[in-house]
């Protein structure tokens, strides 16, 4: 077994997209973009499956969560499930984590600190979850981010927070229809070094609208990308031509709040600058970078991506926060061709909530 399988936390660039195993779909594509490709991504490091499992297994909660599990009469019934998930979800939060994995994060945390030249940088903490035999680990339901996350203890405190997220109603449900054991699943947390972002979005290397592959779309809002995931901001929406790599379509919309973080830690709504809510969050030719980026990730990944990206405030540079292969047009096209598509009724790892404090 090699040093990688044994670890705790590993780096991005210690990363590729094949260890899906030790650290999950989205912590892995983090290391594929760091490691094998010359996009911007904001540096960081993740714990692994195995730090996961060792905690589950010191703290002795694998033999509690099976009991409660086993308890519950009626999976159907959302109210006993519900009681069940949050007493599992409590337990989780609630136990202390052993010492020596606690340590190897605030280490970690403290040399990234030292990497980044930054006393307690600000981080963006996100969860990818992974498990044995499965090809798509996507099911594992509603995974937690925390935005703007500062200090050692706190960094501790939310990858336990991120760990208790796989246990929510939906993904137990989900696993128990698929007669799959919970110790087979595991969660692995991003710690990522946090943007400033006074624009970011979503963008795809297919037009999601219609399937046209010959298309990239770029939606752009103020802040924070997380409003637009919350669909609190309709944001400004670009059409690029891959070929010509020109702007073939563009829809700027008002945008007249924005979630901005805050200097000292957590995050609050604003209302966007009354001469700027008219005006298109990034620049013709900020959007022209993304789809660069886009290209060239869809390129080294083989099929259709969905990514999210942030612009900085401080130095004006756009940085890719996030890929995963895009599934609704990919699912469409394997279809087409009469491949194998899995289980449709997956969760999608896009389909994951944003915790903002």
């Amino acid at each position: 077994m090699s040093s990688r399988d044994t670890a705790n936390v590993l780096w991005f660039d210690e990363l590729h997209r094949k260890d899906v195993n030790l650290v999950g779909g989205k912590s892995s594509s983090l290391g594929e973009m760091t490691s094998s490709m010359e996009v911007p991504v904001p540096y960081g490091f993740v714990t692994t499956a195995r730090a996961y499992q060792y905690f589950m297994s010191q703290t002795g909660l694998n033999d509690k969560v099976n009991e409660l599990l086993e308890g519950i009469k009626d999976y159907e019934n959302s109210d006993e499930l519900h009681k069940t998930c949050e007493e599992i979800r409590n337990l989780i939060v609630g136990a202390t984590m052993p010492s020596d994995l606690a340590e190897d994060i605030k280490k970690a945390y403290a040399d990234l600190s030292e990497k980044m030249g930054q006393d307690d940088p600000f981080v963006a903490i996100r969860s990818s979850a992974t498990a044995e035999d499965l090809p798509n680990a996507s099911f594992a339901g509603q995974q937690e981010s925390y935005l703007n996350i500062k200090g050692a203890d706190d960094v501790v405190n939310r990858v336990q927070q991120c760990y208790s997220s796989l246990f929510t109603d939906r993904a137990t449900y989900y696993r128990h229809k698929q007669h799959f054991p919970h110790e087979k699943v595991a969660l692995s947390a991003a710690v990522q070094m946090m943007v400033f972002s006074k624009a970011s979005g979503i963008m795809f290397s297919v037009n999601v609208a219609n399937g046209d592959e010959s298309k990239i779309v770029i939606d752009a809002i103020y802040g924070l990308g997380e409003y637009i995931v919350l669909g609190k901001v309709t944001p400004d929406h670009f059409v690029i031509d891959k070929q010509s790599m020109k702007i073939v379509e563009k829809n700027i919309i008002k945008k007249s709040i924005q979630l901005v973080r805050l200097p000292d830690g957590g995050t609050k709504e604003e209302p966007v600058p009354e001469e700027l809510q008219d005006k298109q969050a990034l620049t013709d030719s900020q959007v022209i970078e993304l789809a660069g980026y886009v290209k060239e990730i869809e390129r080294h990944y083989g099929c259709y991506m969905d990514m999210e990206y942030a612009l900085d405030a401080n130095t004006n540079r756009l940085w890719i926060v996030q890929a995963r292969p895009e599934t609704v047009w990919s699912q469409r096209k394997k279809k087409a061709k009469g491949e194998d598509v899995g289980d449709e009724n997956v969760v999608d790892e896009s389909d994951a909530k944003v915790v903002v404090r």
